[in-house]
């Protein structure tokens, strides 16, 4: 199982520059501006929660969440700043929230080599939203941290029940081949294919026998007899279709 990291940091932009939180790749700077601080309440997504100081990601995809690792606030004048014991909650929608737990962050030394510590473990759940809500910090007037890092796992090999397999065809657009990665929850069933053109008529069809090791299939197509133009690739698998638009370009 291939696993990828998501790091959650703060950029701020100005006229042209960029300043980025990490150095390093392990490391976090002693600026105040590299990463998030809260000096007042707001109305918490979770509303049983109240008025809170919190911080929500929208990780943009459905992903499997895994080990986590957090930097506190670390910038040495407001090392008080730091959170210390926080809920973290996730989220599919950002409407039902489940909660992992109830956590503790040791305070940031404010050094420039500072490297944070390991936090919890999604342990393999599945969510979209990742809400921090802390609930003490070190003394200060502000609460903050600095940048969360997640594993996660490469998405296309989480296959949704409902969906039987998941499905991409490269390249696209393509000159001579196509490919399709696949993943399926079925190592048995054949995924059938058919390549139409423009006005539906069949270029080519086939089936694929399924590998465990294997992602990659390339199609009988070749590319030097086709025309330029738009052609719709299907599959079917167990009754459960996908279609594709491909591209043919000139050479």
């Amino acid at each position: 199982m291939k696993n990828l990291y998501i790091y959650i940091t703060l950029l701020v932009i100005t006229g042209l520059q960029i300043v980025q939180a990490q150095c390093y790749p392990d490391r976090h700077s002693t600026n105040w501006f590299d990463g998030w601080v809260s000096c007042q309440p707001s109305p918490n997504p979770i509303s049983s929660y109240g008025e809170t100081h919190w911080i929500m990601y929208d990780l943009g995809y459905d992903y499997v969440l895994n080990e986590t690792q957090f930097w506190n606030a670390n910038e040495p004048k407001h090392l008080d700043y730091g959170i210390n014991e926080f809920n973290i909650d996730y989220s599919l929608d950002g409407a039902t929230w489940d909660n992992l737990g109830i956590f503790n962050i040791e305070q940031a030394s404010g050094s420039s080599t500072y490297q944070g510590m390991e936090g919890p473990n999604f342990n393999a759940t599945m969510a979209r939203y990742v809400l921090i809500t802390p609930t003490s910090n070190f003394g200060g007037e502000c609460f903050g941290f600095s940048e969360l890092k997640i594993s996660i796992t490469d998405p296309f090999i989480v296959v949704k029940e409902e969906d039987g397999y998941n499905a991409s065809a490269y390249p696209n657009p393509f000159v001579d081949t196509v490919s399709l990665r696949i993943v399926s929850l079925s190592q048995t069933e054949p995924l059938d294919f058919s390549l139409y053109d423009i006005m539906g008529r069949t270029i080519t069809a086939g089936s694929i026998t399924i590998s465990e090791d294997n992602q990659n299939y390339q199609l009988p197509i070749n590319g030097h007899n086709l025309s330029v133009g738009i052609y719709i690739l299907k599959t079917n698998q167990n009754g459960k279709e996908k279609s594709f638009k491909l591209i043919k370009r000139k050479q």
